[in-house]
């Protein structure tokens, strides 16, 4: 198929936001099992389970831990073997297994009763400071010999909502963790309630989920927290004795831990210290409210266990990991989803310490971390399914608590996930009504989409008929030129081409421009090349709203104010087109070029109407003509770096484009050379530790002529049709654009979010993710004075700087104070509610 389907909520917002909650750990390889050891452990005066207990098999790198009703799965490989059965406050346990021992084993743990002896820890001041900068030099001692690992994994992540369980999915991998190369992984099993059939053809990630709390850094939603055993945690942890435990005769520590700066990247919790080793024994920590998410997260609260080992050997290593993920997910006033609870429970054994790894796995993709890939055919990589949950590549697993159990009994593939996570808010309400169908386009332009929805439809297979209608799309604007403009998008494939047809009618128009037609069509000549093909005629805007998030929002935008009585902030042209473009992409460096061959036939059309909707006879602005005739050129365009998205992701980035036209060559009405580049900056300046460090975003947009540029192709610095106020556009600046044969501008807004509030101790913006930011734009343009009067401006130094407050409406409204100084003095320019 040449097109993919359009992706539903849980593909666009549910599933991103899953991966980054819990990341790409590892499985069980060929099944070479002896005896299959299952039972529980429990505490031997009051029969009450033991969650989490840890079983080892002795003189092995091999175990296991316990669910939280205390039961165990462990395979032995060989026989007679001991397992060791260890929980802090008791002593541990210690049984021979032979053939003939019952594969049923019960561990009853007994408490400690070894008398605690008062604490003595050499050194002064605070003796939980004292214990953990032991931990730390002890750690400092073995972690460099530490080069490489691989270890097998358990891991089953449960998805619920506030009310049940929505889907469960398991895996047993094998990971590589390598100190210079990162992490790697290989998935020998997998499988997971009916519902989630959908993703069986991929390698369900797990590496980059199990923490290891002993790092110095450790990954939580992007954000690099500062580990508990950081060669600085001192300065950024304030470690409190609390209690002494005994396990197997000895004492371990039990300190609190908090931060030092309630601003720093750290965690709060408890951590256990085994005496006279200055190991950790096991991490209980959760992130602090200074965790920075994703502005879509409007609560999250998280909590990490997890137990250390040394095997017997010099290094301390995770054994289990268990991770507790409660989302609140809110995407704008108008959208939210139930809450999204995530259960994790990881089982890591059968570690292999410094010895070589697959170097495959590291050139496969030339560098990166957290991948994961399926196994070869041959280990028997098996589907997700609800059949036989406790036969996973033939074991051995964390068993089930009974909701999960249940979950795999009663769940099939009707009850889909995103069902359980159907969004709320305004839009819930709509799409229930039948009245919001994704996919639903308003306001979209030909030639600002069509490169978008057409450069990714080249790689999709997975298709049973050789044409793929994707279904028609309504295209509604209104402007003062066009009128109301009712049109119709159609996607669909045709074997490899993507081809994307509209046609459109115009109220306002008389005459041939009363219709717009046009289309695409794409065809892949490799992995990073296509070629596509595209017409189009009507009535098209003279300028790009290049600033904008998304064109699509600056007409829809556009055509509300306009409709209530605003000036049109566009200027408009008839042009009947026709373009061939190649476009290639590299991958090192990140580098996109784009050859486009042009063949326009520009005209003049009027303004139709002043209509608005509240009856208040607005006069709309003349529209001006523009050079008429046959414009034909070349154009080439060249994109270095990542797009990212404002505000989400950073934008480092430098495009470059020239057009040229020549009469000598390809008898064009035109003779010009226009030059335009654009290039985005983001500089992380403070708490570059979180996800949305405060930075500093830059932008340069600059543009020069030479020859006799046509109106229809000036450069243009961006203005703030109200209420819509990008970066990239001159805030105090209304209405209409400064435009030119020259032009440049710079831009640049500094996003300390709620930093300011936190230094207050101000909690309640804090929680509500309100922002601050200041930011400023600089620019001119150069207009001959005939143009300049044609179009009703100046062509002076623009100069602004502002306050903003965002996230006022829950991510929608910004309140916007900026202030404009130029030639004419220092004035107030806006102080309104903009939507961001």
């Amino acid at each position: 198929m040449a097109r993919r389907s359009t992706p539903r909520l849980f593909c666009l917002v549910l599933l991103p936001l899953l991966l980054l909650a819990v990341g790409p750990a590892a499985a069980h390889a060929q099944d070479t099992t002896a005896a299959l050891l299952e039972g529980r452990v429990v505490d031997a005066e009051t029969g009450d389970p033991l969650p989490q207990a840890n079983l080892r098999i002795a003189d092995t790198y091999q175990g296991t831990i316990t669910n939280v009703d205390g039961q165990y799965t462990l395979a032995l490989d060989s026989l007679p073997a001991t397992v060791v059965v260890r929980y802090v406050g008791y002593e541990s346990a210690r049984r021979r297994i032979t053939a003939d021992t019952p594969p049923r084993q019960t561990f009853r743990l007994a408490p400690s009763t070894v008398q605690m002896e008062e604490v003595r820890v050499t050194g002064s001041g605070n003796p939980g400071e004292t214990i953990m900068r032991r931990v730390i030099e002890n750690k400092q001692e073995w972690w460099p010999a530490l080069k490489s690992y691989s270890v097998e994994a358990y891991n089953r992540f449960t998805l619920a909502n506030d009310t049940a369980i929505a889907a469960v999915a398991e895996s047993q991998t094998t990971a590589f963790w390598d100190a210079e190369r990162g992490t790697r992984e290989v998935v020998r099993s997998q499988r997971g309630t009916a519902n989630l059939q959908g993703i069986a053809e991929s390698a369900l990630p797990a590496a980059a989920t199990v923490l290891n709390l002993y790092k110095d850094n450790v990954g939580v939603f992007g954000n690099q927290m500062v580990g508990v055993t950081h060669p600085d945690a001192l300065d950024y942890y304030d470690f409190t004795l609390d209690t002494t435990r005994a396990i197997d005769g000895r004492q371990a520590f039990r300190i609190e831990v908090e931060p030092a700066n309630r601003l720093s990247s750290t965690f709060r919790g408890t951590v256990t210290v085994l005496d006279s080793t200055y190991a950790l024994l096991e991490a209980q920590l959760r992130p602090t409210p200074s965790l920075s998410t994703p502005r879509v997260l409007k609560e999250v609260d998280i909590t990490f266990e997890q137990q250390f080992s040394n095997f017997g050997g010099p290094y301390w290593l995770p054994v289990d990991f268990r991770a507790r993920r409660d989302l609140n997910v809110q995407l704008s006033a108008l959208i939210s989803l139930s809450d999204i609870r995530i259960r994790q429970v990881s089982r890591l054994n059968e570690y292999q310490i410094n010895e070589p790894l697959p170097d495959s796995l590291y050139d496969a993709d030339g560098g990166g971390d957290e991948i994961a890939v399926r196994a070869d055919s041959t280990v028997g990589i098996q589907s997700l399914s609800s059949a036989q949950p406790d036969s996973l590549g033939g074991g051995p697993f964390v068993p089930y608590s009974q909701d999960e159990q249940t979950a795999y009994e009663q769940i099939d593939s009707t009850d889909t996930v995103q069902d359980a996570f159907d969004p709320g808010g305004l839009y819930g309400w709509l799409q229930d009504l039948g009245l919001v169908e994704e996919g639903l386009s308003f306001g979209g332009d030909a030639d600002e989409t069509a490169a978008s929805d057409t450069t990714d439809g080249a790689g999709d297979e997975a298709t049973a008929s050789f044409v793929d209608v994707e279904g028609g799309l309504p295209v509604l604007r209104f402007n003062r030129v066009e009128g109301g403009h009712f049109g119709l998008r159609l996607d669909l494939g045709v074997g490899p081409l993507a081809v994307t047809g509209r046609g459109g009618y115009n109220t306002g128009p008389s005459g041939s421009t009363q219709w717009s037609y046009g289309g695409e069509a794409t065809l892949p000549l490799g992995d990073d090349t296509d070629l596509s093909a595209g017409y189009h005629y009507g009535i098209e805007p003279r300028y790009r709203a290049r600033s904008r998030i998304a064109p699509l929002w600056a007409r829809l935008s556009n055509s509300l104010w306009t409709l209530a009585g605003a000036p049109d902030y566009f200027d408009y042209f008839g042009n009947e087109r026709l373009h061939v473009s190649v476009r290639h992409a590299f991958s090192s460096p990140n580098l996109g070029l784009a050859l486009q061959l042009r063949n326009e036939r520009h005209f003049s059309v009027a303004k139709s109407t002043d209509y608005d909707a509240l009856g208040r006879s607005v006069t709309q602005p003349v529209n001006p003509s523009v050079g008429d005739g046959r414009l034909r050129s070349v154009a080439l365009t060249a994109t270095l770096g990542d797009g990212g998205l404002l505000g989400v992701l950073p934008i480092n980035r430098l495009q470059v484009s020239v057009e040229h036209s020549d009469p000598g060559l390809a008898a064009s009405d035109f003779d010009f050379t226009r030059l335009e580049a654009v290039a985005d900056a983001r500089i992380e300046t403070f708490f570059q530790r979180r996800f949305r460090p405060n930075a500093l975003d830059l932008r340069v947009d600059a543009g020069a002529s030479f020859g006799a540029l046509p109106l229809q192709r000036f450069g243009v610095i961006e203005a703030s049709p109200q209420p819509y106020t990008p970066f990239g556009a001159l805030r105090t600046l209304d209405d209409r654009p400064y435009q030119g044969e020259h032009h440049v501008a710079l831009f640049w807004e500094h996003n300390f979010r709620t930093v300011p509030f936190e230094l207050l101790g101000w909690q309640a913006p804090v929680e509500q993710d309100i922002e601050l930011l200041l930011h400023g734009g600089h620019g001119r343009t150069w207009i001959d004075d005939g143009t300049e009067q044609r179009l009703l401006r100046t062509d002076g130094f623009h100069h602004e700087v502002g306050l903003s407050v965002n996230g006022l409406l829950e991510d929608t409204l910004r309140l916007d104070l900026t202030k404009r100084l130029d030639a004419r003095g220092f004035s107030v320019g806006v102080s309104v509610l903009r939507f961001w």
